[in-house]
C-alpha cells in the first residue's frame, strides 16, 4: 500500500464520510471553486460546484443508501492520489436511464482524486459500468457505447 500523510487521508476521510452521509454542503466546501468530478466510464465531466453537486444528489436519489470506503491507496504524489474504493447501495430510483430495480450494488472503483495544495480539486472515477448493469438487471442499456 502506498502511505499518505495523515493530512491527505484525512481529507479524504472527511470527504467520503460527506459523501457516504449525504451531507453535500460538506461535500462541497471540500473542495475549490472550480471543482470538477468527471465519471470516465459514463462520460460524464461536471465542472464547477453547483454541476458537481448535481452529480451526487443524482447518485443518492438513484442509489438512496449509498456508502462508499477507500479499500487501498494505490498511488500518490503531491497533486494526486489514487483509490480503490467500494461503494454500495440499493437501486431505489433511476440510474442512467434505468428505472430503479430494488436490487443491491456493490461496486469496486478506481479514483483519482486531484488536488491544490492541500485541497481537493476533483476526482476522476473508474468503475465497471457491466457489473453495474448485471447487479441491476439492465446489462443491454448500460453496456451500448455512448451516442
Amino acid at each position: 500500500m502506498t502511505a499518505i500523510s495523515a493530512e491527505r487521508q484525512a481529507v479524504l476521510d472527511e470527504h467520503l464520510r460527506a459523501e457516504s452521509e449525504h451531507d453535500l454542503a460538506a461535500l462541497i466546501d471540500g473542495f475549490t471553486d472550480d471543482c470538477f468530478n468527471d465519471v470516465a466510464c459514463l462520460g460524464e465531466r461536471h465542472d464547477g460546484p453547483e454541476r458537481v453537486a448535481e452529480r451526487y444528489e443524482k447518485m443518492w436519489q438513484s442509489f438512496p443508501d449509498f456508502r462508499v470506503r477507500i479499500k487501498r491507496v494505490m498511488a500518490a504524489n503531491d497533486d494526486c492520489v489514487v483509490t480503490e474504493n467500494e461503494w454500495t447501495g440499493t437501486h431505489l430510483g433511476p440510474f442512467q436511464g434505468i428505472p430503479a430495480t430494488s436490487r443491491r450494488v456493490t461496486m469496486r472503483a478506481l479514483v483519482a482524486w486531484h488536488f491544490r495544495g492541500d485541497v481537493p480539486w476533483g476526482e476522476t472515477v473508474f468503475f465497471d459500468v457491466g457489473s453495474i448493469a448485471r447487479q441491476i438487471g439492465a446489462e443491454s442499456k448500460l453496456t451500448e457505447p455512448p451516442a
